[in-house]
């Protein structure tokens, strides 16, 4: 009986075992291609992105076979593909360049403690259930930082492409340092530098479906066997070691820990943000479900295998995803076929990458920048909102200026204060009675609705909390102070409040016996069960009693109109005890 369990809570914590229990053999030639096709355009773009953290190229292939090994054995995705990413590249190397100095080894080092301790940040938040918390890097956010890591990438290259020595990664200095040694440009360089670039640009125009990074290498290479490059002083990567290197522990320090931590946590966001968004893409597409905590154990050991691997932080890619996913791929073995594809590579052909010009890396990694930008969503987001296009270009400018990191930690606070802010003040209305139904709506322009004298019917679009509750409360009294004629009742439309604190429940506690000293009742109409719970603990439930409760605004505008009529005067009649809600009563 344990060994089922132990076999039933090792199928549930490991995916790829239950995939290869119940694999067809009709999938394999499916996978076999699509594995085998992303790692064939997988090779080029990773050996590219470890420059971006100043890392050799052989790097970059090592953090892809882990991540592959990784991603595989854990994701509920069958068709998501883990391995470096540019951005995530970028932001890695802005968080270690400072730190080592310009010491290769130990930027070696540093990329793989920020690798590792990435993973550990991803599997901490998996073990809390802390998936949502990717919801906090808003579509803002995520644009300001795509379009400031872009321009940093972009500068970041520009010395490869003129061959021109640039340090650091400030985007203002790297530019200046750029202009400031123009001069000093190799021509043969720059020249073939740009005739890459328009490739890959005509490429992606013209031939969408040729893998441009590919292409750009395949070509790059041949152009230095036939032509010898090198003898007109083009750099090429040079000697590239073939196999792969153990596992190990990188050696690392508490300062190390405490310096790289905040990239770490904002490469947890990017990574899983990312990520989930891919995976439920490619799932809805194809018909399955996944799991975000699932995703978040899986990024994490995919990022902590290329730590223990010499590598650096990885994420989810789309372009490989989305290569998997056109060849049929059905389950995760195309990605372990991927990973066997490098291993292969790394022990075969690594020869190859020796006569790739850097000036070709660069020219691919310009190109993934300007790939990158979201100018026409920053346009769509200034037409449509003002605050969340500041935000974005607040990140941007923040990045630029301060660096990516900081850029992003701006950008998580600035959404929490906006999130904060809307929540604060919250949308609300004043409800008028519709001729042609007799009903109460929103309906502020509306020439066929009418206001009933002394009845004031207030909705809020928001839960009653203590963030709010001060302001919703003012908003009530001002309300009712300017109301003409004076208002002798107070009708609550809560059918929108689905929550309420308890802050906020004793500030409309006070609220009400105001209003009960000056002679105006306040009725609740259409409360919902948390609203009503909420009462009940201050005391309140009593206090307003069973009579001032009514099923629907209707059903209180009419007890109002049996009392006071139509015009709000004395009827003649008293109106009998309006109706206590039953379980179950629907709104208006």
């Amino acid at each position: 009986m344990r060994i089922s369990h132990f076999f039933s809570y090792l199928l549930s914590g490991m995916p790829i075992i239950s995939t290869v229990r119940e694999y067809r053999l009709a999938w394999l030639s499916k996978d076999l291609i699509a594995g085998l096709s992303a790692c064939i355009v997988m090779i080029p773009s990773v050996i590219a992105y470890a420059e971006l953290v100043h890392l050799p190229p052989i790097a970059g292939l090592y953090a892809a076979l882990a991540a592959s090994i990784g991603y595989a054995i854990f994701a509920s995705s069958r068709h998501v593909i883990a391995g470096p990413d540019a951005a995530i590249g970028l932001l890695a190397g802005s968080a270690i360049l400072p730190l080592a100095a310009g010491d290769p080894s130990r930027i070696a080092v540093l990329a793989a403690v920020l690798g590792v301790l990435s993973g550990v940040v991803l599997l901490l938040a998996a073990r809390l259930k802390l998936g949502v918390i990717a919801d906090l890097l808003s579509r803002p956010v995520l644009i300001g930082y795509l379009n400031g890591a872009s321009l940093v990438l972009i500068s970041t290259q520009l010395g490869k492409m003129f061959r021109i020595k640039t340090e650091g990664e400030d985007f203002f200095q790297l530019l200046y340092a750029v202009f400031e040694k123009l001069p000093e440009t190799h021509l043969p360089t720059f020249v073939f530098g740009v005739l890459l670039v328009l490739l890959l640009i005509a490429l992606a125009r013209w031939f969408p479906r040729v893998p441009g990074a590919l292409a750009v290498c395949t070509v790059a290479i041949i152009v230095t066997f036939v032509f010898d490059l090198g003898r007109y002083g083009i750099s090429l990567v040079g000697t590239v070691p073939s196999g792969i290197p153990q596992l190990s522990v990188p050696a690392f320090s508490i300062s190390d820990i405490t310096a790289l931590a905040p990239a770490a946590v904002a490469i947890a966001f990017l990574a899983f943000s990312d990520g989930i968004l891919l995976a439920q893409t490619f799932a809805e597409k194809n018909g399955y479900e996944v799991y975000p905590n699932r995703e978040l154990v899986a990024l994490g050991s995919a990022n902590i295998l290329a730590g223990l691997w010499q590598g650096f932080p990885v994420s989810a890619s789309q372009s490989r995803t989305s290569i998997v996913d056109a060849a049929g791929g059905k389950t995760q073995v195309a990605q372990l076929v991927a990973a066997v594809g490098l291993l292969l590579f790394l022990f075969f052909l690594t020869g190859l990458i020796a006569l790739l010009p850097r000036v070709a890396l660069g020219a691919i990694l310009i190109v993934t920048a300007i790939g990158m930008l979201e100018a026409a969503s920053l346009i769509q987001m200034y037409k449509v909102d003002r605050v969340e296009f500041g935000i974005a270009m607040g990140v941007t400018v923040a990045i630029l200026v301060a660096g990516v990191v900081p850029g992003i930690i701006l950008g998580l606070l600035l959404s929490l204060i906006a999130v904060l802010v809307e929540i604060s003040r919250p949308d609300d209305a004043v409800l008028r009675k519709r001729l042609d139904d007799g009903r109460f709506h929103d309906c502020r322009d509306d020439e066929n609705a009418v206001s009933v004298p002394g009845l004031l019917v207030y909705r809020l679009y928001a839960p009653l909390i203590f963030a709010n509750a001060r302001h919703v409360m003012m908003r009530l009294r001002t309300l009712v102070d300017e109301a003409q004629p004076p208002v002798k009742w107070l009708v609550i439309d809560a059918q929108a409040i689905h929550d309420m604190d308890l802050t906020a429940a004793q500030r409309f506690a006070e609220l009400h016996r105001e209003f009960a000293d000056e002679g105006i009742d306040v009725k609740i109409a259409d409360a919902p069960r948390p609203f009503l719970d909420e009462l009940a603990k201050v005391g309140l439930s009593e206090e307003i009693g069973g009579q001032d409760f009514f099923v629907s605004v209707k059903k209180a505008a009419e007890a109002f109109e049996q009392k006071y009529g139509a015009t709000g005067l004395p009827a003649a009649r008293p109106a009998s005890p309006p109706e206590r809600p039953a379980a179950g009563d629907s709104a208006l």
